[in-house]
């Protein structure tokens, strides 16, 4: 090796491992649990961890936002670093025509959603009683532009997390064919760990400008991972807006580690008939005429057909009447039937209501 690959191996190994990274990250959550100032009991504590808080937007809908261990702090983690970190539909190697795609993916997908059972139920309101007594009348936003990039369709969005698990397990695996496999380096590699800041809702706005929820949501994995999502624009660099970034180098035994423990029972990814008809979406070779509308409508109110059908052309991909995807009345009927005999019981596990202060009247 030359002085410079020396060089590198050397810097390599004198960085920390993940194992030291999530201790240190403990050790900043620790020290804001017992933080005695008057302004901690505003926020959740280890006794909220894995649940999610209620807040209400100014539309009216709910929103389950996941507790997090300390205050305005999302984790992002990648395998490597990424210069520049931009969403994965402003990369390089994204075409016009590669991006008209995503945005009919994530169309027809929004679609697939609006006809799953359980939207219905979330949207016209939802009863439950809380394991503390509340019975609350939910009306739940769900975001189908977040679900979009958390089900793995290119968008303008990053995902982040309140889990510095959920992190570490995507800073240590690599994605091959529609899998997760831990990072197994045969030579000196690095990946990093951010550390975001923002504050994910205003008064008059429930999202910032560019920060939104994922959450709970009648599908299970965004609930598991914690998620939000974080949009930027074409020419945003991630790497410029983060409070910290931590480096920390590859080991394979950490990476099956973290994997294992994380991961386990495949947890980060569990599988329901939504996310089997998900991929569908993803690798469908035909999209329906609604999606092509509402894609021209969103994003192409400018552009002439001619040239979104020369795109289509280009990809091998058709426009028919019907959608690529739809749920058989069968599985409507399954759906509802589990949701009724466990799913309730177990999303009203996973929802707090914390009453912070109580005013006189």
């Amino acid at each position: 090796m030359g002085y410079w690959e020396n060089k590198r191996t050397e810097l390599i190994n004198n960085l920390p491992t993940i194992l030291d990274v999530l201790e240190c990250l403990a050790y900043d959550e620790e020290k804001w649990a017992l933080d005695n100032s008057v302004m901690r009991v505003l926020f959740p504590s280890y006794e909220h961890e894995g649940k999610f808080e209620i807040v209400t937007g100014p539309d009216g809908q709910e929103r389950l936002i996941p507790c997090s261990l300390f205050v305005n702090r999302y984790y992002r983690g990648e395998s490597g670093y990424h210069k520049p970190c931009k969403p994965s539909l402003y990369r390089k190697g994204m075409t016009d025509e590669a991006i008209f795609h995503e945005r009919l993916k994530a169309c027809e997908l929004e679609l697939l959603i609006e006809d799953y059972p359980l939207t219905d139920i979330f949207k016209s309101g939802l009863q439950i009683i809380l394991n503390d007594g509340h019975t609350i009348h939910l009306h739940l936003n769900i975001d189908t532009g977040a679900l979009a990039q958390h089900y793995g369709i290119k968008t303008d969005l990053l995902d982040l997390t309140v889990d510095k698990f959920v992190a570490a397990f995507f800073a240590t695996t690599t994605y091959r064919k529609g899998k997760y496999y831990p990072m197994e380096p045969k030579e000196p590699q690095y990946g990093v760990i951010y550390i975001y800041s923002d504050i994910p809702f205003w008064e008059k706005d429930m999202y910032s400008k560019h920060m939104r929820v994922v959450g709970l949501q009648p599908f299970s994995r965004p609930g598991e991972q914690a998620g939000f999502v974080l949009r930027l624009g074409k020419k945003d660099d991630f790497r410029k807006k983060v409070l910290k970034k931590i480096k920390f180098r590859q080991d394979k035994d950490m990476s099956w580690l973290i994997f294992n423990y994380t991961n386990r029972a495949n947890k980060l990814f569990p599988k329901s008939i939504l996310e089997e008809k998900v991929d569908a979406v993803i690798n469908s070779k035909f999209y329906s005429m609604k999606a092509y509308e509402l894609c021209k409508a969103r994003y192409y109110t400018d552009v002439d057909d001619s040239i979104l059908m020369g795109y289509l052309a280009d990809l091998h991909l058709n426009i028919n009447e019907q959608s690529p995807v739809k749920f058989s009345d069968a599985e409507k009927e399954k759906v509802v039937k589990d949701w009724n005999e466990r799913g309730l019981d177990e999303f009203r596990k996973k929802v707090i209501y914390r009453q912070v202060m109580k005013f006189r009247e």
